[in-house]
């Protein structure tokens, strides 16, 4: 009988230690990296489903060492940078979102974002999606190519005769309204000639980079803009 009654008083100890131990450490919590967590996001009828969350540019500030920092990067005549002015009360809408804005003719030019992530993607069933704003005043119908680079030999850099580029051709209809775009992996195509060509994104050989680039160069002006916003992964087609 005095065993049992020292028993419970060592377990109600330590659960008093663990109780304290945790409200002690409370304030220390070190807040979610911003951008890749899904815990706004609770209402969202399939967020349950979303694999990976590349970025919502949640918080992120507008000068443009706090962007490149965050992994973002433009080339070309595409240059980047932050806006609040298209953000819309859509649940998956934040503050701010990605603009991209045409600074010239006849060059190339596209952004991206450097992920660095060790996840299991399944080519089968999961999408890349993201939303994207192309105002109805361009008249074009945009082509932009999304290429997703493995980082096959797991060494954290990009190498061109070792690692998979896989590119995806999109075509998007101007409107005044955000668009959800939904791409199955399994769309993907090998766009060069290193790596295993298999696309394989894993926990060893991880996911490197995200790119968008846009070929009809031709026919923008310094006029032209693109607005992004919330880019995942989901094991499933979503609607938005």
């Amino acid at each position: 009988m005095e065993s049992n009654k020292y028993a419970i008083r060592i377990l109600l100890t330590l659960v008093l230690t663990s109780v304290s131990i945790f409200c002690i450490e409370k304030k220390y919590l070190v807040a979610e990296i911003r951008g890749e967590t899904l815990s706004n996001y609770g209402n969202v009828e399939w967020a349950d489903n979303i694999v990976l969350l590349i970025d919502d540019f949640e918080g992120l500030n507008s000068d443009s060492l706090s962007v490149k920092k965050a992994g973002f990067f433009g080339f070309g005549k595409a240059k980047i940078s932050l806006d609040s002015t298209q953000v819309d009360k859509n649940i998956l809408a934040s503050k701010t979102c990605m603009q991209i804005s045409w600074l010239g003719n006849d060059c190339y030019g596209g952004w991206g974002k450097g992920v660095g992530k060790n996840v299991d993607l399944n080519t089968a069933t999961d999408h890349l999606n993201f939303r994207v704003y192309v105002p109805k005043g361009t008249g074009i119908e945009e082509n932009i190519l999304v290429k997703l680079e493995e980082d096959d030999n797991s060494n954290g850099v990009l190498d061109q005769d070792k690692d998979d580029s896989w590119g995806y051709k999109l075509k998007i209809t101007p409107a005044d309204k955000w668009q959800v775009i939904s791409i199955p992996l399994k769309d993907f195509i090998d766009s060069n000639a290193g790596g295993d060509s298999i696309l394989n994104i894993t926990r060893k050989g991880g996911l490197h980079t995200i790119i968008f680039s846009f070929d009809q160069v031709g026919k923008y002006t310094q006029d032209h803009k693109w607005f992004f916003d919330f880019i995942c992964f989901t094991n499933e087609k979503i609607k938005g």
